[in-house]
């Protein structure tokens, strides 16, 4: 089935369903993971999670202007803020006892945050959030260079790019955004070929984050170089990730893919899809060219059964989303990450709908 038809019941006009999302949001944040569809209290929190719900709540309020999101946002930034360490980097996990693991200290975690702290000022949905994201960014720019992740950077530069819009006249912030762009340029000269167009010798998880951060760098300095590799990049991934049937089939977890080696089918997970839409979202945005929409709408069917599986990801009756395909179908759980990263692609889709189309 087309994907038009799929998504044929969807108006991105309208608000998508919070209803999952509040079911694992307590006082201290999104509970991580849930056996089945109950929140599942063993697993604790995932500051990725929540900064990934910081953005989403913030978008949500500034497309449908509900001030209850508001309140989730607060709880998402407080957690943020909360995980954040003496040395101005993250604990990625909580227990439900509100304790840090202090082993699980990651870059990702740091980047992801900083995207969402970046994005909460730049969309000022309300002075306590956005004073209170101002504050921690200010803690944490020092550890900027000190990144040697790519994708850690490409999600630093994402939230560079909406700081340098609140604040254009902030020289620091661009030429950050520039450190970060030729840090991805230099990595992509380094693995890519005729063969292989990626910016790791591996495709693994959040892939389209690396295309995305470049477009908005290209967005941010102008420079054509930046925009060429995005979009060099993301055909490369795109092919990578389409079966010979045109159906999206994002690289699984049990394995990953590595260069020269067989490509993982399963476990296909939720945020694959979602992070191609809003590469495609953000290219379209650029360009206006129609097929990058459609593209978009392709990834988004993947939640509605445009899958090699051709089963639903997205759970109508809970208005959660299943933690993925596997070799059986739908991974019956639903964690936050599938759920918040499905709320981000729908509102990607509403933020064209209702800023762009008429």
């Amino acid at each position: 089935m087309k994907p038009e038809k799929l998504l044929s019941k969807i108006n991105f006009k309208d608000p998508p369903n919070l209803q999952f999302l509040k079911r694992l949001t307590n006082r201290t944040g999104i509970i991580q993971h849930t056996k089945y569809a109950v929140p599942d209290r063993n697993f604790g929190y995932s500051v990725d999670d929540n900064a990934r719900a910081l953005i989403m709540s913030i978008l949500y309020y500034k497309l449908f202007g509900d001030e209850d999101v508001l309140d989730l946002a607060i709880t998402f930034l407080s957690y943020t803020q909360h995980s954040r360490t003496s040395d101005s980097w993250f604990y990625n996990f909580m227990n439900y006892e509100n304790k840090f693991l202090d082993h699980a200290k990651t870059e990702d975690g740091f980047g992801r945050c900083f995207w969402a702290l970046g994005y909460a000022v730049y969309a000022n949905p309300r002075r306590d959030i956005t004073l209170g994201a101002k504050h921690t960014i200010g803690e944490l720019k020092e550890n900027i260079k000190k990144l040697i992740s790519p994708r850690a950077q490409a999600y630093t530069l994402a939230g560079l790019y909406y700081l340098n819009e609140s604040e254009p006249k902030n020289l620091e912030n661009k030429a950050q955004i520039e450190f970060l762009a030729e840090s991805l340029v230099a990595a992509y000269k380094k693995y890519s070929d005729k063969a292989w167009q990626w910016f790791e010798s591996y495709l693994t998880y959040s892939n389209a984050i690396f295309p995305y951060a470049l477009i908005l760098a290209y967005q941010a300095t102008g420079r054509e170089e930046y925009l060429n590799i995005a979009k060099e990049s993301l055909k490369f991934l795109e092919k990578e990730t389409t079966n010979k049937e045109g159906i999206p089939s994002p690289i699984g977890s049990n394995g990953w893919y590595i260069r020269g080696k067989s490509k993982a089918t399963f476990d296909q997970q939720p945020v694959e899809a979602a992070d191609m839409v809003i590469a495609y979202l953000a290219l379209y945005k650029i360009c206006f060219s129609a097929e990058y929409y459609e593209q978009a709408l392709k990834w988004f069917a993947w939640y509605h059964g445009n899958n090699i599986k051709k089963v639903s990801v997205y759970d109508e009756v809970t208005k959660g989303c299943f933690d993925g395909i596997n070799e059986n179908g739908v991974n019956l759980n639903q964690g936050a990450e599938s759920i918040v990263t499905y709320l981000l692609a729908y509102l990607a889709f509403s933020d064209i709908e209702l800023k762009l189309k008429p």
